[in-house]
């Protein structure tokens, strides 16, 4: 009895082990099953795509600069001193001629004094060369009409020779009190003219932008003119001053027209043209520029010097052509392609790149590349035609996997 029991109570046990075992394979086989099929879903792709349409597209080239007026001038001083007062500030209008700023003047009042005096002192010694000059002629005149009464006899050679002497010292005597009295003519108009830079004269009409001085302010004219202020001409026509890359200088030419706003406005658009461009580089940082002069009309006055500004100047319009997103033409299609990796798993593979202009169109769920030629591009739109390329064609610009 006892060894029935045993043996019923042995399969019980084996019977639990097999059906634990069993359960352990039964989910194992469940898990590589939804795993597997899981690997061998293809995968779904979702093109996102624009209708071909035709349009006009102005071709630009984008650049940065700086608004300036078109005539400015640095006014400064040619002497040295104190600056005694000043008559204008920042914004203030200014007419041709007016008085802006005056140096103290003692100094310069004395030498122009004592110039005049030395001046003076030169002609009084022209005047007394003169007297001797005259005086030695006369006795040098009375001996050459004596000389020739007497027939040579008189006066004694010596005598003669004398008094010919003397006429000529007189006569040079005179020629270099002349040259010193012109000598101390040019010394007056110097410090006259030294006296009257102590005062600062605007050279035109129109509106202070610095003011470098104050009263009391020493003002040193020893190696370079000291710039007291800078005077804009005409604040109603500005210009932009841009800097063109050596790629693109050959497109910009005078009188094409141009868009470009300021950080102090924003989303308002300027209009403007262009006036030059400078032949001469400017090298930065091993970096090759032109600098383009762009003609500004600042009727409004809301453009200040020093703004900076981004420009886009218009370099060509292609006409009637297919205007379609830069994306579209840099669109490489992915697509499944069978490989075994564990039970029949797929893998993405790209199409090879090809550098033709081309662009891909979705015919009945089907990616088809079309080749294009490029006409221009700006920012992120481009013209471009193709016989193969119809109105309303689904052109595709990405491709997104489905969820």
């Amino acid at each position: 009895m006892e060894e029935m029991q045993e043996i019923v109570s042995y399969k019980n046990h084996t019977l639990r082990r097999l059906t634990i075992v069993g359960f352990l394979l039964l989910l194992l086989g469940a898990g590589r099953y939804l795993f597997f099929v899981d690997q061998n879903k293809a995968v779904e792709f979702h093109y996102v795509t624009e209708p071909a349409h035709k349009g006009d597209l102005q071709l630009t080239v984008a650049t940065t600069g700086y608004i300036q007026p078109v005539e400015s001038v640095d006014v400064g001083t040619e002497v040295s001193g104190t600056i005694e007062k000043v008559y204008v500030d920042y914004n203030d209008k200014v007419s041709k001629g007016e008085l802006l700023a005056v140096l103290d003047k003692t100094k310069y009042e004395s030498a122009y004094s004592r110039a005049k005096a030395a001046y003076e002192a030169a002609l009084a010694s022209v005047e007394s060369a003169k007297a001797q000059l005259y005086q030695a002629e006369q006795k040098f005149k009375r001996d050459k009409i004596l000389r020739k009464n007497s027939k040579g006899a008189l006066p004694a050679q010596n005598d003669y020779d004398r008094d010919r002497s003397a006429y000529l010292a007189a006569k040079a005597q005179l020629a270099n009190a002349k040259a010193l009295s012109v000598q101390a003519k040019k010394s007056v108009d110097s410090s006259k003219y030294d006296l009257d830079k102590t005062k600062i004269y605007s050279p035109i009409e129109g509106v202070i932008l610095v003011r470098n001085v104050d009263p009391g302010q020493t003002v040193a004219a020893s190696f370079q003119t000291p710039v007291l202020f800078k005077i804009a001409k005409d604040l109603t026509h500005m210009e932009l001053q841009a800097s063109i890359d050596e790629a693109d200088v050959a497109k910009i030419k005078a009188g094409q027209k141009v868009t470009f706003d300021v950080d102090a406005y924003d989303g308002k658009i300027f209009n403007a043209t262009v006036s030059k461009v400078h032949i001469n580089s400017q090298i930065v940082d091993g970096v090759v520029t032109y600098l383009a002069i762009i003609d500004v009309d600042n009727s409004d006055l809301l453009l200040r010097p020093g703004m900076s500004a981004n420009a886009n100047i218009v370099t060509k319009t292609v006409k009637d052509a297919y205007i379609v997103s830069r994306s579209a033409l840099l669109y490489i299609p992915v697509k499944p392609r069978e490989k075994k990796l564990f039970a029949g798993a797929k893998k993405e593979e790209k199409i090879l790149f090809d550098p033709k202009p081309h662009v891909w169109i979705l015919k009945n769920g089907t990616p088809q590349k079309v080749y294009v030629t490029l006409l221009g591009s700006n920012g992120n739109k481009s013209a471009i035609v193709s016989r193969e390329l119809k109105r309303d064609d689904a052109i595709i610009v990405s491709q997104e996997k489905q969820p």
